[in-house]
């Protein structure tokens, strides 16, 4: 029976819902009927049921024992009701129904297929099929395909996105929806700041209005993390969950909105991915031991930590979350932080402390003797508990944007026009330039150089947007 049904089903067009009822019908009045003629009333009232005009005496004389007449069966309920105008509609649009359903699955299930990717550094959003401006979302290969992940943001009422994260209650998927609210006045928040990890691994997840978005796995892995933690929906903001990535107006809104966005955070969590190089180590010697105050040893202290913690902590404040340049006014203006590593967390204050005493003891000596103390006193995590403690001490003046793109100039992004955007909101107000997406590597430079009352060229900022000297057109001044 499987069988007949199998290759009837090649030959009469499978993929419409009508003629999988049709033939589970025939096949059941087989059975039934004992290899004799079919119940000739059960077909008429299918027949009847999908208002088209079939010769029912026809498709009656089809046996069980014959294949070959089970098959011209179909073929010719497939032609009969393929000439009914109204079932033929019906049976596109259950093809396509058919087709988006294969396709939602193999993109659920298949390492190799990326679906929906946003993230803040994304330089050309087009090529993976990002949702659109039209408010439809798009494909991979970026045709429309149904309703927007993001609805229109009122900017003349300075409006943000908010992510409302739902408890997983044991489930793997990621669910929640979009609440939108004026920056100055929303309901208590927490901001994420991470770094988007591999591209090559991506996930899904899942909205109240029925639409997707796929994130790279390690903003996942967070979101799967703090969904079990959680009892109750929770608000995040997430640059690459609440920003509508390919539509240039809005990117360009919100980043002018990042420094307001942090500083009114409730809280900010630092994610520095999964657990790895003794990652727990570190994060329970910083939770647990990194404010106790230094032991004494004859005339000298004794090691803050072991070899295998001291190792662990070079490891953990080296990872590459550290140098990215979004991360910097992230840190500065938050009010309160907790850095999370796995399922492992602790206080800012812990690695601050922890920090400000090694720094406070001066015999260099003691440095040098102590394994791993100088590696962590030189990290990029210090660097970053410096640069906090320094520009939130009141008597710190903003320097100009060029001072800061020199300081700097070691932090990474992708999209090289965050070299300058990322730190905009810390520069002093005049030199502060107004990020616009849609400007070329080249225009920004002029632009940044206008804002400067400085010299038409710079190395460093030239250098750092890849942009050759020769290529600068920079006018020769006036004799």
């Amino acid at each position: 029976m499987r069988e007949i049904y199998e290759l009837a089903t090649d030959h009469a067009l499978a993929a419409t819902t009508a003629i999988s009822k049709l033939n589970r019908k025939v096949l059941g009045a087989m059975s039934h009927q004992n290899n004799s003629r079919l119940n000739e009333t059960l077909l008429g009232q299918f027949v009847a049921s999908l208002g088209a005009d079939i010769n029912a005496e026809l498709v009656s004389r089809v046996t069980f024992q014959y294949q070959e007449q089970s098959e011209r069966l179909h073929r010719e309920a497939a032609e009969a009701l393929a000439a009914n105008t109204l079932f033929a509609l019906k049976v596109e649009s259950t093809k396509k129904e058919l087709v988006d359903q294969r396709a939602k699955r193999r993109r659920a299930t298949s390492e190799t297929e990326k679906p929906l990717v946003i993230h803040r550094d994304l330089a050309d959003p087009s090529r993976l099929g990002l949702p659109n401006p039209t408010g439809h979302a798009a494909s991979n290969d970026g045709k429309i395909k149904g309703p927007s992940v993001y609805m229109d943001l009122d900017f003349s009422n300075l409006e943000m996105r908010l992510f409302e994260l739902y408890p997983s209650h044991g489930s793997d998927n990621i669910r929640g929806a979009f609440r939108c609210a004026n920056v100055s006045s929303c309901p208590d928040y927490t901001a994420l700041s991470y770094t988007w990890g591999d591209d090559t691994k991506l996930r899904q997840i899942y909205f109240q209005n029925g639409t997707e978005l796929g994130i790279r796995e390690n903003l996942w892995l967070f979101l799967r993390d703090q969904s079990m933690l959680i009892s109750q929906p929770k608000l995040f903001w997430i640059d690459a969950i609440c920003i509508n990535q390919s539509n240039i107006h809005e990117r360009n809104h919100q980043v002018n909105l990042m420094r307001q966005i942090y500083a009114r955070a409730g809280h900010v969590n630092i994610w520095l991915g999964q657990e790895d190089d003794d990652s727990d180590i570190a994060m329970d010697f910083l939770a647990c031991r990194a404010k106790q105050k230094l032991k004494c040893r004859g005339l000298g202290y004794r090691s803050p930590w072991s070899r295998q913690e001291g190792r662990a902590l070079m490891h953990l404040c080296n990872r590459p979350y550290w140098r990215r340049m979004w991360i910097i006014q992230e840190i500065i203006y938050a009010k309160d932080i907790t850095i999370w590593c796995g399922s492992k967390s602790c206080e800012w204050s812990a690695a601050e402390s922890l920090y400000l005493k090694m720094k406070s003891l001066e015999d260099e000596n003691w440095q040098t003797h102590h394994e791993y103390v100088v590696q962590v006193l030189q990290s990029s995590a210090a660097v970053m508990i410096w640069q906090r403690a320094h520009w939130r001490h009141p008597d710190t003046t903003a320097p100009s944007l060029l001072t800061l793109i020199n300081i700097f100039q070691d932090w990474q992004c992708t999209d090289i026009r965050d070299k300058v955007y990322s730190l905009v909101e810390m520069a002093s107000k005049d030199t502060a330039v107004t990020p616009d997406y849609s400007l070329s590597a080249h225009q920004l430079y002029h632009d940044v150089i206008d804002k400067s009352n400085g010299p038409r060229s710079c190395g460093v900022l030239s250098q750092i947007l890849g942009i050759p000297a020769d290529d600068l057109n920079i006018d020769k001044p006036d004799l």
